[in-house]
């Protein structure tokens, strides 16, 4: 629960950061009563995210034999792909984001109504389809989809709440150190999904290893017990990793912490 609350944590504020800085923009250059169709592309794209969201979470008790791990493997891997992209590009982009948004508001603006609805849409349906897939893949991993979908809808309303204040300028918060603290946790939460995926793999013979366990803490940590289930829920903690599943962690880890952290290079003018 906890891995998912920040997921739609941060999902949730950069959506509503997205709809912020254009329903904004518009009213500076005195189009605000262009904002309802923002606000339709908003509502559409959420409406057919949840729609996503609850047939694959639905759906995803229906597969049998083979066919679960083999899904839940490959959704593991899309999930840590996809939040490595998150916080990567928001590491390097964020500060760009406003700049961009406004020039393809202006563009939209120029073209039409339906260009403004189209560009909330994508906007936000990006975020929307890429929270979906994580509900799909915490509800795999976790067996379960109540604690997955509660707390990923905490996330989001609590976000929903934070962007709200962010535009009347009730709230004053550092974005910068927000994204950067988030994506270094869910760095250990997607080295999680993507460990989590090789064991699926294996437990089917896609991938080597399966009866080679690197290590066995069940005695101490028992992966039904409470602090298991908090762990495997929040980083896809296993009692019982394999080799292989370690391995995969650990050089999963170490390039994106580098390029995560790494400062950019200071471009240096000639004279």
């Amino acid at each position: 629960m906890l891995a998912n609350f920040l997921i739609g944590l941060r999902e949730g504020l950069e959506a509503a950061l997205v709809v912020g800085i254009l329903i904004a923009y518009l009213k500076k250059i005195g189009q605000g009563a262009r904002t309802r169709y923002i606000w339709w592309g908003v509502w559409s794209a959420i409406a057919l995210a949840s729609a996503i969201a609850a047939f694959f979470t639905i759906s995803s008790f229906k597969l049998h034999g083979k066919a679960e791990p083999f899904i839940s493997g490959l959704l593991s891997f899309i999930a840590a792909a996809l939040i490595t992209w998150m916080i990567i590009w928001l590491a390097k982009k964020a500060r760009f984001m406003k700049a961009e948004l406004e020039g393809a508001l202006d563009r939209a603006v120029a073209t039409g109504v339906g260009s403004l609805f189209l560009l909330a849409f994508v906007s936000v349906g990006r975020e929307g389809l890429e929270t979906a897939i994580f509900i799909w893949n915490g509800a795999l991993a976790t067996g379960g989809s109540k604690s997955v979908v509660y707390g990923t809808i905490l996330g989001l309303l609590v976000a929903s709440v934070l962007g709200w204040l962010l535009y009347l300028g009730s709230l004053r918060i550092n974005l910068q150190k927000f994204f950067r603290y988030s994506g270094a946790a869910l760095i250990f939460v997607a080295a999680g999904m993507f460990s989590y995926g090789i064991a699926e793999w294996q437990e089917i013979g896609i991938l080597p290893g399966d009866s080679m366990k690197l290590y066995d803490i069940s005695g101490v940590i028992s992966a039904d017990g409470l602090l298991g289930s908090i762990l495997k829920g929040a980083l896809n903690f296993t009692p019982t990793p394999t080799v292989l599943q370690s391995a995969g962690w650990i050089l999963y880890f170490l390039p994106i912490a580098y390029l995560f952290f790494k400062k950019p290079k200071k471009v240096v003018a000639k004279a």
